[in-house]
């Protein structure tokens, strides 16, 4: 998608949508670069279609000014979600360039009571569009610098919360099927306003170690861990919740050897296209 090129441009500004997932598929610096000749009107809507950690990602690269102003036109919580991604000095570097309310409203958005599943929850969590086929799934997955968890979270345009697809499952299914065809629908979502009386009792635990931590509004912003709640919120409890620990030991032991062979098979997949190529 070259920078000067008028169909770019217009699908840019009618297609925000279409045009995120195609650029999703490229990498950040080179959107970046593309981003940074583009007027806020037009890259605004791209970046809120984005998944949020590659626009975070594309942010991080752009010209600082530019990125600021854009901060400034994107929806509050959107704003709000990219910087909490940013590393530390992207941060730094970003808040010296907004305006002292708009940090403030930034920083209202991001603070959660203290031991809040929003307070204890990782931020960086695996997503992807519900309307991507399996194939361009695992496109995607194999591209990913980190190991991916057993589950990838599936939303919608806006990042509501609609489902997940294990790795298994997308592995063995047709290729030409859409994410929302294969994904099981789930009710396990963890309040990010959820607070520590209420985590540990959470019935999402008898299933999975990790649950999806979503907004009053159903936006996916987070992944929790139990063994971090645990240590975190009753670290004294374990014997009280001895038959849990239990079942989630063995239940973390079959899903994190499952998460690595699936991570090797896709890792080998990729070597052997590379060798091919």
């Amino acid at each position: 998608m070259k920078v000067d090129n008028p169909l770019s441009h217009e699908f840019l500004l009618q297609h925000p949508a279409g045009a995120a997932r195609v650029l999703e598929q490229i990498s950040a610096e080179d959107v970046a670069a593309l981003l940074n000749e583009k007027s806020i009107e037009i890259i605004a809507p791209v970046l809120v279609a984005m998944l949020p950690t590659f626009a975070a990602a594309c942010v991080a690269r752009m010209d600082t000014i530019l990125a600021a102003k854009l901060m400034t036109e994107l929806p509050i919580t959107i704003a709000a979600r990219i910087y909490r991604l940013q590393p530390p000095q992207v941060q730094e570097a970003l808040s010296g360039h907004l305006s002292s309310k708009l940090r403030s409203r930034i920083r209202r958005i991001l603070e959660y009571a203290s031991l809040s599943a929003g307070d204890l929850m990782d931020p960086r969590v695996n997503m992807l569009p519900e309307d991507l086929t399996v194939a361009d799934a695992i496109r995607r997955i194999e591209r990913y610098r980190q190991s991916v968890s057993c589950e990838i979270y599936i939303v919608d345009n806006t990042h509501h919360l609609l489902g997940a697809v294990e790795l298994g499952k997308l592995l063995t299914s047709q290729h030409h099927v859409r994410l929302r065809d294969i994904m099981k629908r789930t009710k396990r979502s963890v309040s990010a306003h959820a607070s520590s009386d209420n985590l540990l009792s959470h019935p999402g635990w008898a299933e999975r170690q990790r649950l999806p931590v979503v907004e009053r509004d159903n936006t996916l912003i987070g992944v929790l861990d139990y063994s971090r709640v645990k240590e975190t919120v009753a670290p004294e409890s374990a014997e009280v919740n001895e038959p849990l620990e239990n079942l989630m030991s063995l239940t973390g032991l079959y899903w994190m050897s499952m998460v690595e062979l699936l991570n090797s098979l896709l890792t080998q997949n990729g070597t052997n296209k590379g060798e091919r190529k």
